[in-house]
């Protein structure tokens, strides 16, 4: 691959010099330009923060290590962002838990790489607040809830907390749950919570604590739903409220309710296409390529993008397949059964991607198929209906949200690479260097469910945005990242419409990249205000009664399916951003079927107890009862950092 000259920065200069991102070009620019003098790909500006104050105050404006432009002590701009960063061989201790919390990325900032010649690390936290010429707007970064919160809709602030509730389980395995009780830690960057930097815990964080730091915001709350949190703060302080699941039961049931006060509209189009270099289509869409969808609150939207793999009719037949599979059962799917019970969905969901995965097994299985010539398929999805979106993804295709004022990747790829940096081994962008780091360690139709993971999360729409679904025809080399601003943001600015910017981002794939086929659909949300809405008071008496259906089931559901550190690494369940959930047989028919057996035992057991003493009166001794309760025990864990797929041959990875 030709490189252009790396180009020469001078320390004198007030502004750096910053290279393209295209790493086919690396053209020098100013940094004034928005897109490159030489192949007009778009400037991306990576703002960055030192995990620690690694420089005194006198080099702030200058470069640091020949290429990390200093903004402040802790906020340091990349000027060479299509270059991979240096990091160390071995990752500091402090450094792992951001890796091994990989999954919840936007959450939780990635490490980028070490600012060089300091101790300090570098975090990336995805597309931060900047106005129109690319320059900050906030002056540390990113805006603390504090200074916010008082501005945002009751909805949002909802969204937020159970943004925060979500993340009380994964940070606490990792011992660093305190982030959340830190105010200057926790950052929002629109609807999305943002994590600044985690922090190592000391002693034994607790809900109440949570309870405690969440009543210090009551009095810049929306009147709408004051009295709920300040019950619910009440009820944390008291220690009446004892798992993070109870807390987003309420906060669910009051989404749900607050929800009901807007207007909701979707609209889906998706293109696909073969590309300049391949005969053969293995992509599929639904709708189907060229279709618009127009939707109200009142229906279901469905938008889906799958990739297929292994060789010439295989992918095609796979992709297709587990279209028409998904489109029919998701029809019949019924929301308004489900409206309080967003896990409902999740189950459901899993389960159908599951069938779908096991029908195109079967199919392997009959005609033979091995290791490589194996067909199957990734998938990206995205069900939304009301306030709510369930995401779901398996293997190398993508889901971007993209704002007004933000574009961030909400799923995380099924690929070697990932599974480097979630196993806490290197970095993002340095395992992308390895050999095979794009080969995927899941995907539809490769083999059984048992062993499939499908990523499922929940997001809550609160305010205009669109979803990007793409294969990585489109995504590699950052082409989302580089060109959402001229192609997808003009949308939401009304400047454009749907048909454009797929026609747009499919025509940029076929140029900038064009090795492969490219798909993308775009979901538009619309949200606003129902005419006459009431805004009334949502009162801990409407809501309340989640938390008693919670004690009920989210208790012994988490008691069921308590995992290891390592599970959670593999298969971390995530509210908001991703939660890849075993999907397995509904947990509350288990708990149930053990309570109907517990309870015919103790019957037989009374019954006999009864009769002999009915037949044996002058022995007034209890009889000695050796009673063992059947015990409901999770499944065995794996060891400690040992991957779903480790034992696996290489050549049994499926690679595209």
């Amino acid at each position: 691959m030709k490189r252009a000259p790396k180009p020469r920065i001078s320390m004198s200069k007030t502004e750096p010099i910053i290279q393209c991102s295209n790493p086919h070009c690396l053209a020098a620019n100013a940094l004034e330009n928005q897109l490159c003098h030489q192949c007009k790909t778009p400037i991306v500006r990576r703002y960055l923060w030192a995990t620690a104050e690694a420089i005194e105050d006198g080099r702030v404006g200058k470069l640091i290590g020949d290429r990390y432009f200093a903004l402040t002590t802790r906020i340091f701009l990349d000027t060479k962002p299509g270059v991979p960063p240096p990091t160390q061989e071995e990752i500091p201790r402090e450094i792992t838990p951001y890796l091994q919390l990989f999954a919840y990325s936007p959450h939780i900032p990635q490490v980028y790489g070490q600012l060089e010649n300091t101790p300090a690390w570098l975090l990336d936290y995805g597309t931060v607040p900047t106005d129109p010429v690319g320059r900050l707007i906030y002056p540390q970064l990113i805006p603390e809830i504090t200074g916010v919160w008082q501005q945002a809709t009751p909805l949002r602030q909802l969204h937020w907390l159970r943004q925060l509730s979500g993340l009380w389980r994964p940070l606490e395995s990792k011992e660093v749950v305190s982030s959340l009780l830190s105010p200057c830690s926790i950052r929002v960057n629109g609807s999305i919570v943002q994590i600044l930097q985690l922090q190592s815990d000391e002693g034994q964080p607790s809900l109440e604590q949570l309870g405690e730091l969440w009543a210090q915001w009551l009095d810049s709350s929306s009147p709408t739903i004051h009295e709920l949190l300040e019950q619910l703060c009440l009820r944390l302080q008291k220690r009446q409220i004892k798992t993070p699941e109870q807390i987003i039961a309420v906060l669910d049931s009051a989404i749900e309710r607050c929800g009901r006060e807007y207007e909701y509209n979707y609209q889906i189009f998706a293109s696909s296409d073969s590309g300049p270099n391949r005969t053969n289509n293995e992509d599929a869409s639904y709708p189907p390529s060229g279709t618009l969808v127009e939707l109200t609150g009142a229906d279901t939207s469905l938008a889906m993008v799958c990739d297929g793999v292994g060789g010439h009719e295989g992918g095609e037949i796979a992709a297709q397949e587990t279209i028409n599979y998904l489109r029919d059962r998701i029809g019949k799917l019924s929301f308004e059964s489900n409206r309080s019970n967003p896990k409902a969905i999740v189950d459901r969901l899993g389960n159908f991607i599951n069938n779908a995965n096991d029908l195109i097994c079967q199919r392997n299985d009959s005609e033979q198929r091995q290791e490589r010539q194996r067909m199957g398929t990734t998938l990206v999805m995205a069900l939304a209906r009301a306030h709510e979106v369930f995401l779901t993804n398996v293997g190398d295709s993508r889901i971007y949200l993209i704002t007004p004022t933000s574009c961030h990747q909400v799923t995380i790829d099924d690929d070697l690479a990932s599974r480097e940096v979630r196993l806490g081994y290197a970095t993002y962008r340095e395992a992308l260097q390895y050999p095979s780091a794009g080969a995927l360690i899941q995907a539809l139709g490769m083999r059984e469910s048992t062993a499939l993971h499908p990523n499922i999360q929940r997001l809550i729409i609160d305010e205009d945005c669109i979803f990007l679904l793409c294969s990585d025809g489109l995504s590699d080399f950052d082409r989302v990242e580089q060109y959402w601003q001229l192609t997808v943001l003009p949308v939401l600015q009304q400047k454009s419409n749907l048909t454009e910017a797929v026609t747009n981002l499919v025509k940029i794939a076929n140029e900038k990249n064009g090795h492969d086929n490219v798909t993308a659909a775009l979901v538009y949300c619309q949200v606003k205000p129902k005419q006459g809405r009431s805004e009334a008071v949502i009162s801990w008496s409407e809501v309340g009664s989640a938390l008693d259906r919670s004690i009920f089931w989210l208790e012994a559901d988490s008691a069921n399916t308590s995992l290891s550190n390592t599970q959670l690494l593999e298969t971390p369940e995530q509210q908001t951003v991703s939660s890849p959930t075993p999907i397995g047989q509904p947990k509350l028919f288990k708990l149930l079927l053990w309570t109907v057996i517990i309870f015919l035992g103790l019957g037989t057991l009374s019954y006999l107890v009864i009769s002999r003493l009915e037949r044996e009166p002058e022995n007034l001794q209890e009889p000695s009862l050796n009673l063992t309760e059947p015990q409901n025990s999770p499944p065995p864990s794996l060891p400690k950092n040992q991957n779903l797929l480790q034992d696996e041959s290489p050549n049994s990875q499926t690679q595209k």
